[in-house]
């Protein structure tokens, strides 16, 4: 499998074993793969614990499976999902950020703003795509030359076109997000800092817009940088804002819940984001990061499903998409608690995000 760049980093831990729940693909494909058809999705909504009660999947979920696809070879499944990709591509040429169950039992957009995008789904999937296109040159149905490089492009060009602030040179939330909404346009998700997959763009997508994106990594790890810095834990916000010529995390609910401008259930996958693009690619500069936010870890004795950014734990319970990512972070370094961390994680309540980001933490550890 290619990543861009060089490993430079030798960390001093192995692996878990990939035996794990997360880490098996069969058991999370038996768990979350659902059909359409010939149409392959991510059921995110199991439990019925989403918003919208008859969701059935979203694009960060479909990223996700595109991912483990390409991670597991599994190119049969990975042709599904680019197939219930074209279903609800939007008119700017990304996903949907969410389907449902209509009263017909038919799979349509979300009523409220389902065609609208979310960033990480789109980054996501178009990294799938180009990892496809190395992996697999010809498709897997007729031996035909694959299209997955010009996909990936394809949705390279809509991303940079539609979700990224060329002011401020940041990632926007998603496809809705415009100036004349100052409020939206001057923030971003640090959850949606995947550094690994804008890298991979910066040396496999067209050629005219590779410096687009390398300056797009520069700013998006300044911004990371600041944030980081700001307080000692290292953590970053599930939001954040340009305010007064700075970026900080926002103060109380301007999307989601209380817990915008805390280490909440977005920003839980930032220590994995920024973890694998470091063993991937050596960059130095996120260093500083992830060695803040590893002290902290090191200091707990479980990883708290929520924090405040001074290190306040507002959760008593552990989950895996906090525990996983922090494993990662703490392995990636070397740190001797890393094995301590992972070893929690067999405590806690299976879930589609937990399991998933557990899965690809392993894969990309």
């Amino acid at each position: 499998m290619h990543f861009p760049f060089n490993n430079n980093n030798n960390s001093s831990n192995q692996s878990p074993s990939q035996g794990s729940s997360g880490g098996n693909y069969a058991q999370w494909r038996a768990s979350y793969l659902r059909a359409t058809g010939e149409a392959y999705y991510v059921d995110y909504n199991q439990k019925g614990e989403a918003d919208v009660k008859n969701a059935l999947t979203v694009s960060e979920a479909h990223g996700y499976g595109m991912l483990l696809a390409v991670y597991h070879n599994a190119q049969a499944d990975f042709d599904g999902y680019i197939r219930y990709f074209d279903l609800f591509r939007n008119p700017k040429g990304l996903m949907g950020w969410q389907q449902v169950l209509d009263h017909s039992k038919r799979i349509v957009p979300a009523p409220e703003g389902g065609t609208n995008s979310a960033t990480d789904g789109d980054i996501d999937i178009a990294h799938a795509l180009f990892l496809a296109a190395e992996k697999w040159p010809r498709e897997g149905q007729d031996g035909r030359p694959a299209t997955y490089l010009a996909r990936a492009q394809a949705l390279c060009d809509a991303i940079l076109r539609h979700t990224v602030n060329p002011e401020l040179q940041c990632l926007t939330l998603g496809d809705w997000v415009n100036r004349d909404e100052r409020k939206f346009w001057n923030m971003t998700r640090p959850s949606d800092f995947i550094l690994l997959a804008l890298s991979t763009f910066a040396q496999r997508d067209d050629p005219q817009r590779r410096d687009a994106w390398a300056r797009l990594i520069s700013s998006t790890i300044s911004i990371a940088l600041t944030l980081s810095s700001a307080n000692p834990t290292g953590l970053l916000p599930d939001f954040a804002t340009f305010h007064h010529g700075r970026w900080e995390a926002v103060h109380g609910e301007v999307l989601e819940s209380e817990h915008d401008g805390h280490f909440h259930y977005n920003a839980c996958r930032c220590p994995w984001r920024i973890a694998a693009y470091w063993k991937y690619t050596g960059d130095a500069r996120v260093l500083p990061i992830l060695q803040n936010m590893a002290r902290f870890f090191d200091g707990q004795k479980e990883v708290q499903a929520g924090y405040k950014l001074n290190g306040k734990s507002y959760a008593d319970y552990t989950e895996k998409c906090f525990t996983a990512p922090a494993w990662l972070c703490l392995h990636v370094l070397g740190s001797p608690n890393a094995r301590r961390v992972w070893d929690t994680l067999k405590d806690d309540e299976a879930s589609y995000f937990g399991d998933s980001i557990e899965a690809l933490c392993i894969a990309q550890s």
